[in-house]
């Protein structure tokens, strides 16, 4: 006999009553490096899971990277059954914590919510629930087990401790592998612990899901650097597979004269001095920073790196300045970001080009010499490219400058690799759809195979990899899918 259908009550389309996440004022939080987003408490969350209209076909989950199955949690929020939300979450990721903070939910899954489909609505705060369910579970006291299956005796190696080799690692060992990730840094959780600051992402969320890894038996090995210390083909020895999720997250400049003046960094080199007290050669080329406090800076990029940069830098006290060649509807960061930035007393130049950095002669920065910029249609169709207005030649004044234009190759751990396929980046794009490379038993996925992306598309690659690692170790079959 097919199941009895739940009753629900008649659909109440709420598309205007969103409720807003606390927050400190701009004056208070532009001093402090605690989170200062406060989350929901139990009642609002509640309030808000019930603008949820649980739909039959939920245009959200297909806009999630990870397919989140929101009806089923968000209901479980509305029938006060929290534990099974967090339950039904790390089916798909374990890191609700994090993608309930930084995920840019408003481009992927409340971008497609129903209630914004008419009368310019606003979406169920997806994101804010997300969190809310998590730190809940985390501050409950009780200590929380993920189910996993018998032990297969099969050994998996991960190379990176980042949010795909995390993930890949965590649902590896729920399907009852044995896995060891080796990680060159000291410190575990890659961007999201040396990139994204801590008013955006409390350490104490971040930590407590990677510790809810390790409870599954997973071994991390840090300060381990793959192809210097240990190589592929000693682990392809001892290890049935391996995951190679090593990001590729190395930092790097514009190109522009004045680069080599003192005060010139790279954003993951600026970021991961403020948020764990050193710099790695892996990852940022800069020999030192010098952590500036009441100064003038300039961050150079239009992305989630350049919103993070400015939040660290005005919490320095530094007269702070952004300065981007598009425009803030075309950027890839969140729009409520950059009016926090705004609120905070960042200074937004959209619609510039850096030109030159200028110097002293003591080699010092003394200003970013700069180019106003237009958008023009692009001849092939695609989105409006920037183009220099002639004669608006200007300088911001400034002490440093913080490049966060992208990320460059990180290639160490697989370079020699004989018979690899790399590409011409210097990264595994090469895999197939399951993440395989062209070498049997080893897999790839992540900013290493896509060049830099969101945490929660890193994540589901490393989930999706799992699914192909468990599926070669179970059967022993080595296919690589070709693309058609």
């Amino acid at each position: 006999m097919a199941e009895q259908k739940r009753k629900r009550p008649k659909k109440e389309y709420r598309r205007h009553d969103r409720n807003p996440m606390p927050m400190l004022p701009p004056e208070e939080r532009a001093k402090t490096f605690k989170e200062f987003t406060f989350g929901y408490g139990h009642t609002v969350a509640k309030d808000e899971a019930f603008r949820c209209l649980i739909c039959n076909r939920p245009t959200c989950v297909e806009s999630c990277p990870v397919e989140n199955d929101m009806p089923k949690w968000i209901e479980a929020i509305q029938q006060n059954r929290v534990f099974d939300a967090y339950k039904i979450l790390r089916e798909t990721s374990p890191f609700s914590s994090v993608c309930g903070r930084v995920c840019p939910v408003e481009k992927l899954c409340e971008s497609t919510c129903v209630l914004t489909f008419k009368d310019n609505g606003l979406s169920v705060a997806i994101g804010a629930l997300e969190r809310f369910v998590a730190d809940s579970v985390r501050t409950s006291g009780i200590e929380w087990v993920d189910e996993k299956a018998p032990p297969t005796g099969k050994k998996v190696a991960v190379i990176g401790a980042g949010p795909a080799g995390l993930a890949n690692a965590y649902f590896l060992a729920r399907k009852g592998h044995s896995v060891t990730i080796f990680e060159a840094l000291p410190y575990t959780g890659g961007v999201m612990r040396y990139g994204i600051p801590e008013p955006r992402l409390t350490r104490e969320a971040l930590d407590y899901e990677i510790e809810l890894i390790k409870k599954l038996g997973v071994e991390i090995k840090t300060g381990v650097i793959i192809g210097e210390d240990v190589t592929i083909e000693d682990l392809r020895k001892e290890f049935d597979a391996i995951f190679i999720g090593v990001g590729s997250g190395r930092g790097k400049k514009m190109g522009i004269p004045g680069e080599d003046l003192k005060g010139v960094y790279t954003a993951i080199g600026f970021l991961m001095k403020v948020n764990t007290g050193e710099i790695h050669p892996l990852l940022a080329p800069d020999e030192d920073v010098e952590i500036p406090k009441g100064k003038r800076v300039a961050v150079v990029g239009g992305g989630f790196t350049a919103v993070d940069c400015a939040i660290v830098s005005i919490r320095l006290d530094n007269e702070t300045h952004v300065v981007y060649r598009r425009t803030r509807d075309t950027s890839s960061a969140r729009d409520e970001e950059w009016d926090h930035l705004a609120e905070e007393g960042c200074h937004l130049h959209w619609l510039t080009q850096p030109v030159e950095v200028l110097g002293n002669e003591k080699g010092e920065v003394t200003g970013l010499k700069c180019i106003k910029m237009e958008l023009v249609p692009d001849e092939k169709g695609g989105r409006p490219r920037p183009k220099p207005i002639e004669g608006s030649e200007h300088v911001i004044e400034c002490d440093v400058v913080i490049m966060a234009v992208g990320q460059g190759d990180n290639p160490k751990a697989y370079q020699n690799v004989e018979g690899l396929a790399i590409d011409k980046w210097n990264n595994l794009s090469t895999v197939d759809k399951g993440y395989r490379t062209n070498i049997e038993g080893i897999f790839a996925g992540g900013d290493v195979v896509n060049g830099g992306d969101t945490v929660v598309t890193a994540i589901r690659h490393g989930r999706d990899a799992a699914d192909s690692i468990h599926e070669y170790l179970t059967t022993g079959k080595w296919v690589v899918e070709k693309e058609n």
